[in-house]
Order: C-alpha cells, then structure tokens, then sequence
C-alpha cells in the first residue's frame, strides 16, 4: 500500500501512557470529530468528560473555590441588606461613611470573579490531557494548578480589566446596582466571548498570559458566532441551575414545610452557592472541550493528528 492510499484509511492514533503508570488511553477517546455546531458539541463532549472525571473535577474545584464561596456568601448578604434594608443581616464591616464596606465588597467582587479562572486552569489540565493522552491524577492536577496559578491570576486581571472597572461600579451602588448591572451585561457578553479561550490555551500550548491572550483571540474571532452561543448557553445554564436551587428554599419556607425566619437570606446565599460547586467545574470542562472545538472547526487540528499519525505509521514500516 503506498503512502497515499493509506491516507484514505482511518489513522490509527498513537497510544500514550498517562503518565501514572496506568495503560494507555483508549484510542477512541483520542479520535476527533468535527461538528457543525462546536457550542452545542463542547457540552455534549465536556459533559461526558465531567461525567467521566466527575470526583477529581467536583473535589478539585471544591478545594479551589472554598475561600470564593465564603465571600460569595457574605456578597449575599451584603446585597439582600442593601435591597432590603433589613438590620437583621450580619454586616462585617459596620461602616456607612467611610466606604470600608464598599471597598470590602469591591475586592470580594474581584477575588471572587477570579477564582473560576484557576478553577478553569485546573479542569482544563484534566480535559485536554485526557483529550491527548496525557491524563493528569487529581493530585498532579492541582499541583500544577497551584503552580501555574500566579500566571492564570494575571492572566484574569490583563483580560478581564473590565470588570473590575464594572464591579467598582456596582459594589456602592446598592440597589440601583441591580439596574446597572443588567445594562453593563450587554457588554459583558461579547467581552466574554474574546478572551474565552485564554486559560484553555495556556493548558494546551503553554503559553504566558500576554500570549495565551493574543493566541486566544486570534483563534476565538474565527467563530465568533459560535462563541457567542457558547457563552450564552453557559450563562443560560447557570441562571436556570442557580435560580432552581435558589427559589426552592423560599417555596419551602412560604408553603410551610421549612420555617427559616430571619435565616432565610443565609440558606439561600448558600444554596446558591452550592450551585456554584456545581456549575463552574462543568462549564470548565466545556470551555476545555470548546478550545479543542475551536481548533478543530478553525484550524483543522483532527486532520493534522491523523496525517502525522499516517506519516509516522508509514516512516516505521
């Protein structure tokens, strides 16, 4: 058989070892397709993939996100404060006319907002290393999470300037904030969009953040369009699973089964943050799946595996 007669056969995918003594990965979980539509496939794939590595991405997000869920809370409370006025909400920082609480509230806004960026660095080793054969233990996922984090912190604040700029807005703004932040999301979508991809190119090409930037973009304005459905579908499924668990403890609360009084505020804000637990280690692992998407659909990244695994089949005979 010549060497382009065996181009036309199916390319035989060369087997790596995980790296933890285990056996090679399954020559089916290497095999890229193309799809029509990479939004909706990097769920379908990210999803079976969370499936798949459910205990090291729900217990290594976990780990990552504990300081962000306690500070999410408090944000809770601070706001349901705010909105309602209610004296009955525990305030940390006792402070209405020097701004200590707006401030506080400002860095929670940030700190918290950046922690789903490492939590995305970390499902993103575990995807993509699982997607080409160099599957990570949940240990040496976090190890290098840990290691790369200061990089992935600065990539956050070099992309996602903006929304310090918007949490600085809305941190004093009490209840008008509400407002405000529903005209700034339209803003926030497309921002979203372009620098989507920066974490998962820092995995899969190791790059610093300035670069993985830049690559990101590059790759991203592609399909700009199916980067807009992604992250639409990814806010879609966070409000709907957030609003589900959020609006279960009030229902409870006015049919009678729960009789929660002035704790009502603080079940809630951390019902919601349950869905948080949930929610950011899973689109992590889209988002993963969706760089390979991407790379597939706008740089053809299936065709290039199966010629060098042709070539190299070929050279060894």
């Amino acid at each position: 058989m010549s060497d382009w007669e065996r181009l036309d056969a199916p390319a035989a995918v060369p087997n790596r070892s995980s790296g933890r003594g285990d056996a090679a990965m399954e020559p089916s979980i290497m095999r890229l397709r193309r799809s029509r539509n990479p939004a909706l496939a990097a769920f379908d794939a990210g999803g079976r993939a969370f499936q798949r590595r459910l205990r090291d991405l729900m217990l290594g997000a976990a780990l990552i996100l504990v300081p962000a869920v306690a500070l999410n809370v408090w944000i809770t409370l601070v706001s349901v404060a705010r909105v309602e006025s209610d004296a009955s909400v525990p305030v940390l920082f006792d402070d209405g006319t020097t701004g200590t609480e707006d401030l506080a509230v400002f860095l929670a806004y940030v700190f918290v907002s950046a922690t789903p960026a490492v939590v995305g660095y970390f499902a993103a080793t575990i995807v993509i290393g699982d997607r080409f054969g160099r599957s990570s233990s949940l240990g040496a996922a976090l190890l290098s999470t840990l290691r790369r984090s200061p990089a992935v912190l600065a990539a956050w604040v070099l992309t996602h300037w903006w929304f310090i700029a918007m949490a600085a807005l809305v941190a004093p703004a009490g209840a008008d904030g509400l407002t405000l932040v529903f005209f700034l999301s339209f803003l926030v979508w497309p921002a979203s969009t372009a620098t989507l991809l920066v974490i998962p190119v820092m995995v899969g090409e190791r790059l610093g953040p300035y670069r993985a930037a830049v690559r990101g973009w590059r790759l991203v304005k592609q399909r700009f369009l199916s980067g807009l459905g992604f992250v639409a579908l990814s806010a879609m499924l966070a409000a709907l699973f957030g609003t589900g668990l959020s609006s279960m403890i009030p229902l409870l609360d006015v049919f009678g089964f729960l009789a929660l009084g002035d704790a009502a505020s603080i079940v809630v804000g951390v019902s919601i943050q349950l869905a948080v637990v949930f929610i950011v280690p899973l689109v992590a692992a889209a988002t993963a799946q969706f760089y390979i998407e991407m790379r597939v659909a706008a740089e053809g990244l299936d065709l290039a595996i199966d010629l060098d695994a042709a070539f190299a089949d070929s050279s060894a005979r």
